[in-house]
């Protein structure tokens, strides 16, 4: 399945695809679908998503995204046997699922690792992240007022397009010093703005999609970290978000990267 959308990460034998959602950049300390690939033990080609060309995706919709990769699946016209997503992927995974299950004769499964709905909290959070991985070349005290700063907008701006926007501009302002700090071109300078100012738009988008429906049916793969995943809901209302959770007390980072897991995948998706 030669596409533009999707990176192939595994071959299979059989003409079924399993298709995984994720937003994987060079840097990041969450282990991605290309480590859980080589563990699967499936007849099926895994798939993963490719975003938009870095500059393209300003102003696309959760629907844009979804007819991005819907369309080589489609014109692929291989059956889709499930669709995985990690973490805010999870949210576009169950859409495109949906959407899948519509025009095949068999449903895919839908499996979600520590599955999130972005909101304000979720993008204040990974940009707490991206800030964090400029302390190579900050000093402490930059960091954290960057961090703080980002976190008074977020408390202030209930708009999630606004609130990705002030908060790149934040980034923009700390990363300037760490890039001069650096001593980087302005190639390498503009290849890490273009990828964050990307990441924040996928999670922006991802905020248009009401998930609910699509999780009801899904397994859920849990972590043991708190701030991510099924993890951040209340205990009372977990019941019924998915049809089944599997829980492993390992990080949030590990969950792509551990055979466990890999074996309960492989179970599921049999």
């Amino acid at each position: 399945m030669a596409t533009i959308s999707w990176l192939t990460l595994k071959e299979g034998v059989d003409d079924g695809v399993v298709l995984a959602v994720d937003y994987p950049f060079t840097g990041r300390p969450e282990a991605g679908f290309s480590e859980l690939a080589g563990q699967l033990d499936l007849p099926y080609a895994l798939l993963e998503t490719v975003p938009p060309g870095n500059g393209t995706e300003a102003g696309m919709t959760a629907g844009d995204y979804l007819e991005w990769w819907l369309t080589d699946v489609r014109a692929a016209g291989r059956p889709v046997r499930a669709v995985l997503g990690f973490c805010a992927g999870s949210v576009y995974a169950a859409a495109l699922a949906d959407r899948i299950a519509a025009e095949q004769k068999v449903a895919p499964k839908v499996v979600l690792f520590d599955p999130e709905s972005p909101n304000a909290i979720t993008v204040y959070w990974q940009f707490h992240k991206v800030i964090d991985g400029l302390g190579v070349v900050l000093r402490p005290e930059e960091v954290t007022a960057a961090q703080q700063a980002g976190q008074r907008i977020s408390e202030e701006v209930t708009d999630l397009t606004l609130l990705g926007e002030r908060l790149l501009d934040v980034y923009r302002e700390a990363a300037e010093t760490a890039f001069d700090r650096a001593g980087l071109d302005a190639v390498r300078r503009e290849e890490f703005t273009a990828t964050v100012t990307a990441f924040m738009s996928y999670l922006v988008a991802a905020a248009g999609i009401d998930a609910r429906d699509g999780w009801r049916t899904a397994t859920a793969i849990s972590s043991g970290t708190a701030t991510n995943g099924l993890n951040l809901v209340a205990a009372e209302e977990r019941p019924g978000m998915v049809a089944e959770e599997i829980r492993f007390d390992l990080e949030h980072a590990d969950l792509l990267r551990t055979a466990e897991v890999a074996k309960a995948v492989t179970a599921l998706i049999g």
